[in-house]
């Protein structure tokens, strides 16, 4: 009887993958689109196309999604997986350029998973951490790159982004075992819009916002003109938080396979649902989605609209499935909204900063929305948006200059400008007195029931109710920036 095998592997260096890359402004959006497709799509292929190689049963696939999959085999079947895996690295590896490296491990089915799952990671951290091991050929390592390949890199992705839409299976073919394809190949294998354990196939929803007569998806300028005030567009990425950390405590190869495919599931469903949804059907697109992260492109409104309901959903969403799981790991996640300074602006520069952001969220404080240049806790989000809907009715229903808004601005530049790169908090103001009447200048007093009432909500909401202690909240500088967006000011 032949032993049972686990075999993981891992793909290494997605964010230079994704980011590191230039081409030209008319096929910016199809060459992220392409790459963002082939990166969720290629640890979906490469499992079942082992399998279809050896001749095995779709069943011995455990889990899978951008960036690692997992797979239980026999102990005889290792060699052939390993030289397959190999042939697949090097391809993967010219295809995107030298930034893709893939790894994997393997070990018996001996012992309870925790102790499997231990010598798996002890293995793969020792082909990480020494690249060059397995390579046969150590000197053409060092070898200069031709400028052609990834010329053509680059148009195999934009090609690959261009039929994105259309597309209704995945191809692949063992001659060229890094490459997927949308018309033919020696396997393939249906995309499904939702999950089924009936129905076979790769779980891939797409969403595009698409142009005005609903034939071709919308451009970058199409994006940025359906915003609200400031016509500008801007990039969304989210990953959950400590997700590796909550797999690792899995009792079971079950329980991982489990929580695996249930965070997959999640940002594949409501990702698609989301983008039907009126406020989102024209003026967002679908950009990346992996096993616990995601990353959408549209209007910069509509951005900091959907993280929002998006983390609502996610909260729920863990009150039914993990509430009784031990500790806070993947039990919050964390967004950050880069908007472009000009609607010109390369996408791959946006989404590289959107990464950048997303990692100092993180790093300052889990479960936490980075935008407007601010790191804000989930709860303050609220705060923001009333104050940015009172300042914009000043604007529009009672005639204040767009422009007001920027001298408001200007009192908490001087506050924050000493803290920038920390923890925002909220910082007290020495003279409250002085601040009081610099904000009743700016907004001054009016006859009006109504009126009265938004004023004294926006002076709340950037200063709070204790008049012996003014403290400028970091939610109201957000707040103060959406509305100028919003305002156009």
């Amino acid at each position: 009887m032949s032993l049972q095998v686990f075999l993981q592997a891992q793909m290494l260096g997605s964010e230079d993958f994704l980011s590191g890359h230039s081409f030209g402004q008319s096929e910016q959006v199809a060459d992220l689109a392409g790459r963002c497709a082939w990166l969720t799509l290629i640890c979906e292929v490469l499992p079942r196309a082992l399998l279809a190689e050896l001749k095995l049963s779709r069943m011995l696939l455990g889990s899978s999604s951008a960036e690692q999959f997992l797979l239980v085999l026999a102990e005889e079947d290792i060699p052939r997986a390993n030289e397959f895996l190999t042939r697949a690295a090097e391809d993967i590896r010219q295809l995107s350029g030298d930034t893709l490296r893939l790894v994997w491990a393997s070990t018996e089915n001996l012992g309870s998973w925790p102790v499997a799952r231990k010598r798996l990671d002890d293995a793969l951290q020792a082909k990480i951490a020494a690249p060059l091991a397995n390579t046969g050929d150590v000197p053409g390592t060092f070898a200069p790159f031709a400028d052609a390949s990834a010329t053509n890199a680059d148009s195999y992705f934009s090609f690959l982004g261009a039929d994105l839409a259309s597309a209704t299976a995945v191809h692949w073919s063992n001659e060229h075992p890094a490459q997927i394809g949308w018309d033919s190949g020696q396997y393939s294998w249906p995309l499904r819009e939702q999950s089924s354990v009936e129905e076979e196939g790769i779980l891939f929803p797409r969403r595009f916002a698409m142009d005005e007569d609903g034939n071709t998806r919308s451009s970058l300028e199409e994006l940025a003109g359906r915003a609200e005030g400031s016509v500008r567009w801007g990039i969304l990425r989210g990953d959950v938080d400590h997700f590796d950390q909550q797999l690792r405590r899995a009792a079971s190869i079950e329980d991982h396979i489990h929580l695996s495919a249930l965070f997959k599931e999640f940002f594949a469903g409501e990702l698609a649902v989301l983008c039907t949804m009126p406020d989102f059907w024209r003026r967002i697109t679908i950009l990346y989605r992996g096993g616990d992260d995601f990353a959408v492109i549209g209007s910069w409104d509509a951005l900091v609209l959907l993280a929002r309901e998006l983390e609502r959903l996610f909260e729920k969403f863990i009150e039914q499935h993990l509430q009784s799981l031990p500790g806070v790991e993947a039990k919050t996640i964390s967004m950050a909204i880069e908007i472009a300074p000009e609607t010109e602006s390369p996408v791959s520069a946006v989404f590289k900063d959107a990464g950048t952001a997303l990692r100092a969220a993180k790093s300052t404080e889990v479960g936490s929305l980075h935008v407007f240049g601010r790191t804000l806790e989930w709860k303050r989000l609220a705060d923001a948006e009333e104050l940015k809907n009172g300042l914009v009715r000043l604007a529009r229903d009672y005639g204040f200059p767009p422009d007001f808004i920027n001298d408001l601005t200007s009192v908490y530049r001087e506050a924050f400008s000493a803290r920038a790169g920390r923890r925002a908090k909220a910082v007290r103001v020495d003279r409250p007195w002085r601040t009081y009447m610099r904000l009743s200048r700016v907004i001054p007093q009016a006859r009006g029931k109504e009126f009265a009432s938004i004023r004294n909500s926006v002076i709340t909401n950037l200063l709070g109710t204790r008049s012996a202690g003014f403290k400028l909240r970091p939610s109201a500088r957000v707040g103060l920036e959406w509305a100028r967006l919003a305002a156009n000011a």
